[in-house]
C-alpha cells in the first residue's frame, strides 16, 4: 500500500465554502484524479460515506488521487442544503478548480458519484470538457432518465443493485441502452441501494474502470 498525502481544506465557489479532502498517492508526480460525489445531503450523505471511503482507498492504492467534498450545509461546508441546482453549480466549480490544481494531472480527471452524487457526476460530465471518465452508482431513476436523450460522450460505468428500491432492473437496462456510447453497465446481484456487504465489489469495479479510462 502506498503512502498518501492528505490535504483537508476549503474550496470557494460562488455559492459556498466547501470542505474538501484531496488525497494524493505518494508514488508519482501529478497523478490522475477522481472527484467523488456523496449521497443526498438532506438524508445524511457526506464525503465520508462508507462506499465513498472504500472507492477512495482502491483508487489511491492504484496510483489515482481523489478529491472529495461536502456539499453545502454538510460538515464544515457553508450554506443550506438544497435539492440540486445549487449543488450542481458547486460541483461544477469543484471540477473547474480541480482541473487546474497543479498537484494533479488535470488532463486525466474523472468523476464518480453515488446516489444523489451520481446525478451530480452525470450532469457535471455533460457540462464539462475537463472530465474524461465517469462512474454513476445507484443514480435515482428520475434523474438517470434525463440522460437518454443527451450526448455524454465520456466513457461511463453505470452501476445498480438488483434490489434497489428506487429503480427496477428492467428500467435500468432500458434507460442505460438509450445512453450514448462508450458505456458499460454492471448490475450487482443481491445489492440494494446501500450496497451492504457489496461495497468492496463496487469499489473494485469502479477502480478498474477508471484505471482503464483515465
Amino acid at each position: 500500500m502506498s503512502e498518501t498525502i492528505k490535504k483537508l481544506t476549503t474550496l470557494s465557489t460562488e455559492n459556498s465554502e466547501l470542505e474538501s479532502l484531496l488525497e494524493i498517492p505518494d508514488t508519482q508526480t501529478k497523478p490522475p484524479c477522481v472527484i467523488l460525489c456523496h449521497p443526498h445531503p438532506r438524508y445524511g450523505g457526506n464525503m465520508f460515506d462508507t462506499l465513498i471511503n472504500d472507492i477512495s482507498t482502491h483508487l489511491l492504492n492504484s496510483g489515482i488521487a481523489t478529491l472529495r467534498f461536502n456539499q453545502r450545509g454538510v460538515g464544515m461546508s457553508t450554506g443550506e442544503p438544497g435539492d440540486g441546482p445549487k449543488e450542481l453549480a458547486d460541483t461544477q466549480a469543484i471540477v473547474n478548480l480541480t482541473a487546474v490544481n497543479p498537484k494533479i494531472d488535470g488532463s486525466r480527471l474523472g468523476i464518480l458519484g453515488y446516489s444523489f452524487g451520481a446525478w451530480m457526476a452525470l450532469e457535471s460530465s455533460l457540462r464539462s470538457n475537463s472530465i474524461k471518465s465517469l462512474v454513476s452508482i445507484a443514480c435515482p431513476q428520475n434523474k438517470f432518465a434525463q440522460y437518454g436523450t443527451v450526448q455524454i460522450t465520456q466513457p461511463k460505468l453505470l452501476i445498480l443493485g438488483d434490489r434497489d428500491h428506487d429503480f427496477t432492473i428492467g428500467q435500468f437496462r432500458f434507460l442505460s441502452n438509450r445512453m450514448s456510447e462508450p458505456k458499460k453497465t454492471e448490475i450487482i446481484t443481491g445489492a440494494d441501494h446501500f450496497f451492504r456487504n457489496h461495497t468492496e465489489l463496487v469499489a473494485k469495479l469502479a477502480c478498474e474502470f477508471l484505471k482503464e479510462t483515465l
